[in-house]
């Protein structure tokens, strides 16, 4: 299963969210599910805002669309992964992705920001990029809703159940930053086992105190590729990138892991993907991250110099 919680527009696109904010306000969320015709095309069916009944059941126990998925997911054989893209996804793109992290054997809520702004050509990439850093400080509130709501139904039910993990790809990591270091953050994603700070372009320099945040109730762990082709373009703009730094790891609650050395690895920007394919290691990271468990250090060497493990 596939679902997106977005605060995109909406459109007549058989993918359904557009490239803006909704037209109702950039906090607003809707809620569709991916389906795949017997040809293997993907749609997105948009979920009814109005309470769901479930088997005739009274009004105090009807659920809106998030609660109705988050139940189907809590309750799943398989474990669920919540999912915040990078710079530069269409929902086209943010699919793909969700379907390679599906391939792990994990059901995926994504939820999809308006990280593709525009003007959509190589000349202009900077100036996409800026607006897409400002697309991710106002979807914070956005982000900041879907985790009360998710806060809420784990309140309400004694836990998440099969809702393990968050990972949180390249610049979805600096929306994050934006929701944990408000004065007020709440500290809605203490309900996940595992928080995959992957590839995060946010900055390197002081990082530790907002990853700190996070890493006191779950389990923190921060991917590095120091020849990340993605995040060196990302460098030319801001100071050194946490997805691509070996340095200055020293946040006390969460553990860093080395990919710059691992085979296959080179100069890629999804670890899970391309290295995972032929590297069984890296593959084994990444399922038993997905899964809420915590990665096994066989193949992996421990350097204490730099404090991380140095992937193979």
């Amino acid at each position: 299963m596939i679902y997106f919680v977005s605060n995109r527009n909406i459109t007549d696109d058989p993918l359904l969210f557009g490239d803006n904010f909704n037209a109702e306000g950039a906090e607003v969320l809707r809620v569709a599910k991916a389906q795949q015709d017997n040809a293997g095309n993907f749609s997105l069916a948009l979920m009814d805002e109005a309470a769901i009944v479930h088997n005739g059941a009274i009004a105090d126990e009807v659920q809106t669309p998030l609660e109705h998925v988050f139940d189907k997911c809590a309750n799943a054989d398989s474990p669920c992964v919540l999912f915040i893209h990078g710079f530069n996804q269409s929902i086209e793109k943010n699919l793909k992705k969700c379907r390679e992290i599906e391939a792990y054997g994990v059901n995926v809520i994504a939820f999809s920001w308006p990280s593709n702004p525009g003007p959509n050509f190589i000349l202009r990439k900077v100036t996409e990029y800026k607006r897409a850093r400002k697309n991710a400080r106002r979807s914070a509130i956005a982000l900041e809703r879907l985790f009360d709501k998710l806060y809420g139904f784990v309140d309400a039910n004694g836990g998440c159940g099969q809702i393990k993990t968050l990972a949180i790809h390249s610049l979805g990591n600096y929306l994050m930053q934006s929701v944990v270091q408000v004065p007020d953050y709440d500290h809605q994603a203490a309900v996940f086992k595992n928080i995959l700070l992957h590839q995060a372009d946010a900055d390197n320099p002081e990082h530790a105190a907002w990853l700190d945040t996070l890493g006191q109730s779950s389990r923190v762990i921060v991917t590095v590729n120091e020849t990340d082709d993605v995040l060196d373009f990302s460098d030319c703009i801001n100071p050194d990138r946490i997805g691509n730094t070996a340095a200055n790891m020293n946040a006390k609650y969460a553990t860093y892991y080395n990919f710059t050395e691992a085979a296959g690895a080179n100069d890629s920007h999804r670890l899970w993907h391309k290295p995972a394919l032929e590297n069984p290691t890296i593959k084994h990271f990444f399922s038993r991250v997905f899964d809420g468990k915590n990665p096994v250090k066989a193949g992996m060497q421990f350097n204490g110099n730099l404090n991380c493990y140095q992937v193979l």
